[in-house]
Formats: structure tokens, sequence, C-alpha cells
């Protein structure tokens, strides 16, 4: 803070600037502010508006003494309310009308007002905060000051950009992409921003070993990523092929760890903007719903799974559906696996203007599609097929030969029950072989016990599977060509569904497991929670 305003007459705040090796500039007089340098130009100044002890001409303390200021006081203090935000610790402002008055007139809206005060603020107080809109809190001037101090560390630590930049960016890009004004600018600006996310120090680190603090190096990625990331969502979500072809290529770069020896971790960072650029376009793309359906940019969706990177052990080239999840980079980093949806979430909340349902829709959508992707185009995938198809056929027809038994009166009905209970084992052996396809991990997505029998499944999957069985090849994820035939997408699916609900029924019986409890009926695969604990967790933290 490089400008103190105080109304004590004593010297305490210059003596602890000065221990701590900053000289800083008295006014004390209105002589003092007729001599003085203009305040931009000053590295610290302390103004005694009601004067000093060591000019007791210059002390201000009745009451009829602090109706007004000196004229030259009054410009000063007009000009720093108007020019700088102000911070208010340790001021009851019941005794000091000329200053209440000089705030309440001068001090403009677009500066955020912040009251320190520990005990309950005085009428005098609340009303000028309330005009204001000022923020109270309840803590002294040694632990408000502190938190900011602390506040303001973690800030330069991740080298955050001005909260305005990122919605100005999109903004800007949308009027581009409307079609009034040539995307020029736009294409030039996610250049420059990809550039410098390639420059990053992060991502050229000469030893892997010693990097510096593992988590100040992820907050840096993730800060250095945001304003990119939301750039590529709102290409992905009102852009077009030709708009496509200026970032997709750019995500297996980023995808891709460093080359070297050193921690695996470190070596990962890169991986980081790689995932966060590839879900906010992804996510951007099928928040659209209907509207992404009705432009058919299913295409573009495919052509991101099929982007490949090297395969971090052997060098092989992997699909981006198959390697990508959210976890990746994330090793050994605080809340890994919800690590990414927070980074990313915002940006799409605040960009698209998408609300939290909407948001957890779109992306459990994209997270089921990827996997169902991913294990459609395994190499083993049209061979378990192929075995699903034969042992799904031979359950039919135990099936109708049960069915058969129990409509004959009196006939024995065990034999056809234990040949149907086989074939319907051998059947789901085959089922689980394809489940282990894909490596599913721990992705956002809402599991459910919906039909009470301990089989949880993805509702978003289930969803998926019962549009994909009514509307056949007119679907649009078969219609775009993402997956070629519709029953092999419908097994695919079915697939990832079984493997994401066996994850939430160990999920849900770990809450029990040992102690008595009810086992929930539905769990978020990533954060291990049920819907009713993240909305309270959502409504603390933000």
């Amino acid at each position: 803070m490089r400008i103190i305003l105080t109304l004590n007459f004593d010297h305490l705040i210059e003596q602890a600037l000065r221990a701590e090796g900053i000289e800083p500039t008295v006014v004390a007089s209105a002589a003092d502010i007729e001599g003085m340098a203009p305040l931009h130009t000053l590295d610290c100044c302390v103004i005694h508006l009601h004067g000093d002890y060591l000019n007791p001409t210059t002390m201000l303390n009745t009451v009829t003494e602090l109706t007004a200021y000196h004229p030259s006081t009054s410009r000063l203090l007009r000009k720093i309310l108007e020019d700088y935000g102000l911070i208010v610790a340790g001021w009851s402002s019941k005794y000091d009308p000329a200053l209440r008055d000089a705030i309440a007139m001068h001090y403009p809206n677009r500066f955020s007002l912040t009251w320190f005060e520990p005990a309950s603020p005085s009428e005098e107080a609340t009303i000028l905060r309330t005009l204001k809109r000022g923020v109270h809190i309840a803590q002294d001037a040694d632990l408000g000051f502190g938190s900011l101090a602390d506040g303001v560390a973690a800030l330069a630590i991740r080298r955050s950009r001005h909260p305005l930049t990122i919605p100005i960016a999109i903004e800007t890009a949308k009027r581009e992409l409307s079609g009034r004004t040539v995307a020029i600018g736009l294409h030039d600006r996610l250049r420059q921003e990809l550039d410098a996310l390639h420059r990053l120090p992060e991502f050229h680190l000469t030893d892997h070993n010693n990097g510096g603090d593992y988590e100040a190096m992820l907050a840096r990625i993730e800060e250095a990523t945001r304003l990119p990331a939301a750039l590529l969502a709102t290409l992905a979500y009102w852009g077009d092929s030709d708009t496509d072809s200026w970032w997709i290529d750019e995500l297996p770069r980023f995808a891709t760890p460093v080359d070297g020896s050193g921690l695996v971790k470190l070596l990962s960072l890169r991986v980081v903007s790689g995932s966060i650029l590839f879900y906010a376009a992804g996510i951007a793309f099928y928040a659209a719903g209907i509207a992404a359906v009705a432009r058919g940019r299913f295409d573009l969706l495919g052509r991101m799974f099929a982007l490949r990177r090297p395969h971090h052990h052997n060098g092989d080239l992997e699909a981006f559906a198959s390697s990508v999840d959210a976890e990746a980079g994330y090793e050994g980093a605080q809340n890994a696996r919800t690590r990414l949806f927070d980074v990313v979430s915002p940006l799409l909340a605040d960009g698209l203007s998408l609300g939290l349902e909407p948001l957890d829709d779109a992306w459990q959508l994209f997270e089921v599609l990827r996997l169902t992707w991913a294990t459609h185009h395994s190499s083993q995938f049209d061979e378990l097929q192929a075995e699903y198809a034969e042992k799904d056929k031979s359950f039919e027809t135990a099936n109708s030969a049960f069915d058969e038994a129990q409509r004959r009166t009196g006939a024995d009905t065990s034999a056809a029950q234990t040949a149907r209970a086989a074939a319907w084992q051998d059947r789901d052996r085959v089922l689980g072989r394809i489940c282990r396809l894909a490596s599913v991990g721990r992705p956002h997505i809402l599991t459910a016990d919906h039909r009470g029998d301990d089989r949880y499944q993805s509702v978003t999957a289930i969803r998926l599977a019962h549009d994909l069985s009514a509307e056949r090849t007119v679907h649009p994820i078969i219609a775009s060509g993402l997956l070629e035939d519709v029953d092999s997408a419908l097994l695919a699916v079915r697939a990832v569904s079984t493997k994401l609900g066996m994850i939430g029924y160990e999920l849900s019986w770990e809450r029990v497991r040992g102690a008595a409890g009810i086992v929930p009926m539905q769990m978020w695969i990533d954060s291990g929670r049920t819907p009713q604990e993240r909305t309270r967790r959502t409504v603390t933290t933000h």
C-alpha cells in the first residue's frame, strides 16, 4: 500500500515502515501538502489527516474541528479517494463527519471498499459501507492485512492476470466470430497466447529434479493456460471448420510430456496445459447441446478424439481419447481428481453462460463419449464384440427356453433356469473384458443405483444408450460418423456405463464399510461425494 491515511497523532506507522527499510513521505499539515510531490511519484506516503503531536496547531480532535478540513487537505483527500481503492481498518467513523462526507461524495463505485472490523460496526459505518457497496470483514487489522498480504503473494506466485482480462477476451472473440468484423485479431491473439504458453519457464526446466515448489508451479501453469483455454472454448462453441484449424493441432503438442530425466510429475507438467485445453474445447463444444448437433459439429469432436500423441513410456502414438483424462499431469497434486474440473468449469460457466447443471451435463456427456470412443476404437473391440454377439445369442436362446418351460404346466424349470444363468454369466464375462479396454480413471461423472439392485450405472450413459436405441442411425453421434455403427456404439456405451458403475458401487460401499450407515444411491466418481454433499461444498466454498 503506497498511501496510508491515519487519524492518529503518533508516528508508530512511520516507525514500523522504517523498521522494514521503507522511508515514507510524511504529510501532517496543509503546508506539507502544498510542497509535496505528485502522489503517483511517491513510493510510500503517510498522511496524518488530523495532524500530529509534533505540531499541536495542526491537531484536529473535537467534533467542531472535525466537521471540515483545510481546503488543501480536502483537495488531496478527494484526489486520493477518486484515484485509489480504499481499505478501512480501526475506524468507527462515528466522530468524523468530514471524512465520512468525503468518502460518500468522492469514492467511486468502480473501486471496491473493504472494511476490517472485528466487532459490530457502528451505525454510521454501516450506513457509509452500504452506500459504497463495501464488504465488511470481521477481522482485526493484524489478521486482515496478514491475509491480504498472503493473497497478494499467492497471486504473485501464480502470475495472475487482471480478473477482467479473460471476460474481455471472450467478448471480443464473440464479436469477431459473429461476422461483423474479420476475425484476424482473434487469430493473432490466440497465436500469441499459445506461443507465450509454449515459452512458459515451467516447460523448460534445466533440472527436472529441482524445479521448485511443485504446487506453485502447477498454479502458474493453470493461470497461464486459463486465457488460451477460454479462447479455445469460445472458438469450439461459436467457431467453424476454418477456425478449428487455428488450434486443433496445438493440443498434441501440449499433451506430450517433456523429454529428459527427472521426476515424472515434473516432466509431465506440460500435460496439465494439454488437459485443460482439451477439456475446455471439448466441453464447450458439447455444452452447445442441440445447437451443436444442428450445426453438425460432431466431426470436430471426432477430430479431437483421434488426435495422437507419443506414449510417455514407449513413444508409440496413442489417441487423445484414450490417453488424456481429468487427472493427466496432476500426479501428487492437491485435489488431483477434481482439480481439472475446478480450473475449467469457471471458464465455461463465465464464458459460455452455463449454470452448474448444464455444465455438469455437458461435462459428463463429453466424458462418456470420450470413453465410448476409446473403447470402440480399441484393437480388441471388434473381436470381443463378435464374441459378445455370440454369447448374447446363446443367452437369448436360453432365455426363450426358460420362458417356454415356464409356460408348460407342471414342467421342471430348474435346468432351463440354470442354463439361462450360465449363459448370462458367459455374456457378462465378455462384457467385463470390454470394460477393461478403456482406461476410465475417476472422471467427473455421476453414478446411481437407479434400479435398487446394486448395479450402479452412469446416469448420462444410460440416457445416451436410450437415445441411441430409439433414434438408431439418425442419432447425431452415428449420423456424424463419430461412431460408425449403432450396435457397436450401444455395446461400447454399455461397457463404459458398467465400468463407471463398478467404481461408483465401490465408492458407495466404502462409506459404510466397517461402520453403520446408509449406502448412498448416487455418487460422483471424481470427488467420492454424494450430490447433496457436493452441493453443500459448492455453496460453502464459492
